[in-house]
């Protein structure tokens, strides 16, 4: 999970992030107060098979905190664009998806991450993924291109999700799909426990927004059969935990 804004006024924030997503990358061994790697990975239902064809040391680095495949399932042949890519897991699973006909692209901020990230694909031996040192709120990416936006524990991380949310709505074909796995404030816990300020933005805390209003950004956006499809049970402190988003663009648009 990683990504970050270009807006002046967010510095100290984007700062945090690429400061934690760059030690993430360059010493995964770490004990960052989360699940990562593989057996987080597997913990969340990533398929056996995923896990055993993907080099070990591409899950090192990954930090999912759901399976937005699990929503569902990409087929051979499609074009998926992977937003907060990381270190290239979920890229890589998309690769394995597509196949040689289709198309993954990967979408990061942090200058490290995609770095690890095309060396991950290479070790993989994947010639249909690419990489882009780029904001999720502005991407390198043109309209109507993907018929899948994944992200996994990223767009919390956003100062700026509506922007976000209007970007992936705007690269998806006509009946493309939103499968998104993210940090949400448990219904459960009480307000007062979440903290303030944004001194925890980079561990997916500050920046996370309650169910509902998670929906209702992807619905302004013009997302249709908005739902959360689950909990998944990943916490990143006592008041947060990962949640599971489906958002459908409809065939017919407003500019179609």
């Amino acid at each position: 999970m990683s990504t970050c804004d270009k807006n002046g006024a967010e510095k100290s924030h984007l700062e945090q992030i690429q400061a934690l997503y760059t030690e993430l990358a360059e010493t995964p061994d770490k004990d960052f107060g989360w699940g990562k790697g593989k057996v987080n990975a597997r913990s969340l239902g990533y398929a056996d098979d995923w896990l055993r064809r993907i080099p070990d040391v591409v899950w090192e680095s990954t930090a999912a905190v759901g399976n937005p495949f699990s929503v569902s399932l990409i087929q051979k042949g499609q074009t998926v664009v992977d937003l907060g890519c990381g270190a290239g897991a979920d890229a890589c699973v998309a690769a394995l998806l597509v196949g040689d006909a289709g198309r993954v692209i990967g979408i990061d901020c942090t200058s490290a991450m995609i770095t690890k990230a095309r060396r991950n694909a290479a070790v993989s031996g994947f010639t249909n993924l690419e990489f882009y040192e780029a904001d999720m709120t502005s991407l390198p990416v043109a309209d109507a291109c993907a018929d899948f936006v994944i992200s996994n524990g990223a767009i919390n991380l956003s100062a700026e999700k509506e922007r976000v949310f209007a970007e992936a709505y705007r690269i998806l074909r006509p009946g493309g799909q939103l499968q998104v796995a993210d940090m949400v404030k448990d219904p459960s816990v009480g307000e007062g426990a979440c903290c303030s300020g944004d001194e925890s933005w980079a561990d997916c805390v500050s920046g996370t927004l309650d169910p509902n209003t998670f929906m209702m950004f992807m619905e302004q956006a013009g997302f249709s059969s908005v739902g959360l499809i689950e909990y998944t049970g990943y916490r990143t402190a006592r008041h947060t935990v990962g949640a599971l988003f489906l958002g459908i663009k409809p065939e017919k648009t407003p500019e179609s």
